[in-house]
């Protein structure tokens, strides 16, 4: 990849001193607040939305950008990528979501089913897929990672939400529940910087870490998205199409989120909307994969090792 295409798609980071390794990026919200390990949080509504999910969270610094980046400490070959645990692929005809590799088996639930295209589309309505619980157990590291098209809507919609709120578990709708933990990837949000997000918390909004970046999902094509949760470095990391967009410092482990709802298309935050749009594969790693691991699996494509 060239550096021109970097900065392109990075138009948040800060401080590129260079191409390749020399490379550093200090990556921080537009309106800064105090650091903390967990982020700080605004008790408001969420713009767009109406919701409460996605606000506050700090931005970290440090992560490294471009095509051989690393996701903190993974140190996957980029020739030689892991198998996942869990790969949903949405093949097939029906309701129910085949994990052809770890046997944790979804279930789409609102209306929209599986039509043998290997597809899947959301309305942006009610519809969302509800895969098991404790996908996250027992791992330190994690690597989600998502090919997705965005069909519009407002912020805070959520691409993959793995967590619980206070409704518990498979809460109803217009409860009011709020998300207590989780790991999210969201194509928008209410920051200044309103693209594509990454969130994570071990205690609701006001423990939440935050990467907000300015690209967009809005093309209606589909993108690759990656979030990288680095046990060893205590670390998150968010990859749009292979590069680095930006990384935050995590105070507390996988282990403290509670992955009891895991969701595509849904949130832990109740006023959040639903994601509209097409997937078209998921994996979940079950470990801190390496920049160029990543970039290599974009490079690959979906439906593919």
């Amino acid at each position: 990849m060239l550096c021109a295409q970097k900065t392109t798609v990075m138009v948040l980071l800060l401080g590129l001193s260079g191409c390749g390794a020399d490379v550093e990026i200090a990556v921080g919200r537009m309106n800064p607040a105090p650091p903390a390990s967990g982020g700080g949080a605004d008790s408001g509504g969420e713009a767009g939305s109406g919701g409460v999910g996605g606000s506050g969270g700090v931005g970290g610094s440090g992560g490294v950008g471009g095509s051989g980046g690393e996701g903190g400490s993974g140190t996957t070959p980029c020739d030689a990528l892991p198998s996942p645990i869990h790969r949903y692929t949405f093949d097939g005809t029906g309701a129910i979501v085949a994990d052809t590799v770890g046997g944790a088996d979804g279930e789409i639930l609102g209306g929209a089913s599986l039509d043998g295209g290997g597809v899947l589309d959301l309305d942006g309505d009610d519809d969302y897929v509800d895969l098991p619980a404790g996908l996250l157990s027992g791992l330190r590291d994690v690597t989600v990672m998502a090919w997705v098209a965005r069909d519009g809507g407002g912020a805070y919609l959520r691409i993959i939400d793995f967590g619980i709120g206070s409704g518990g578990e498979d809460p109803v709708e217009g409860d009011g529940s709020v998300g207590e933990s989780y790991l999210v990837i969201t194509p928008s949000t209410g920051f200044d910087a309103r693209g594509v997000a990454a969130l994570a918390s071990d205690s609701g909004a006001a423990g939440e870490v935050a990467i907000p970046t300015t690209p967009t999902l809005d093309d209606g094509e589909i993108h690759q998205v990656a979030v990288v949760f680095d046990g060893a470095a205590a670390s998150l990391a968010l990859y749009l199409d292979g590069a680095l967009l930006g990384s935050a410092p995590v105070g507390f482990p996988l282990s403290a989120i509670q992955d009891v709802n895991n969701w595509l298309g849904r949130s832990q935050f109740d006023q959040d909307p639903y994601f509209g749009g097409r997937y078209d594969e998921l994996r979940i790693y079950g470990e801190a994969l390496a920049g160029c691991a990543i970039e290599a699996a974009w490079t690959a494509g979906p439906d593919r090792p």
